[in-house]
């Protein structure tokens, strides 16, 4: 009754089931996160004392970094199913904040104009 398979294994897949759902909370947080603050940032809306800069730059760039980790041991070593999809959009996802702040921080240099 019992697999060698790590796939197979009931215990394990519920393990990685929450790593890919801590990595989309985080992912979300980010979001939230750094949302305003990149709007403050390329001074869209004013924030006298740039906490929302602060926030999104040092709470949620290390936030998404650790829900990407956390996405990408959720789908590792699994075959190609539902969890190791999510996995990878998630993983995706969380790494596309840091991305975004690269974008701005471009855009604010004038590196990149819209």
């Amino acid at each position: 009754m019992t697999s060698n398979r790590e796939e197979e294994n009931g215990g394990y897949r519920l393990i990685q089931i929450l790593a890919v759902l801590i990595g989309v909370g985080a992912f979300a947080a980010a979001f939230v996160m750094s949302r305003k603050g990149g709007l403050v940032y390329l001074d869209y809306v004013k924030d006298p004392f740039a906490r929302d800069i602060t926030v999104g730059i040092w709470i949620g760039i290390p936030t998404a970094f650790a829900g990407a980790i956390c996405a990408y041991l959720g789908g590792q070593d699994r075959v190609w199913d539902w969890i190791r999809i999510a996995a990878t959009v998630t993983l995706t996802a969380n790494l596309l904040v840091p991305t975004a702040w690269l974008v701005m921080a471009l855009m604010k240099a004038g590196v990149i104009g819209f």
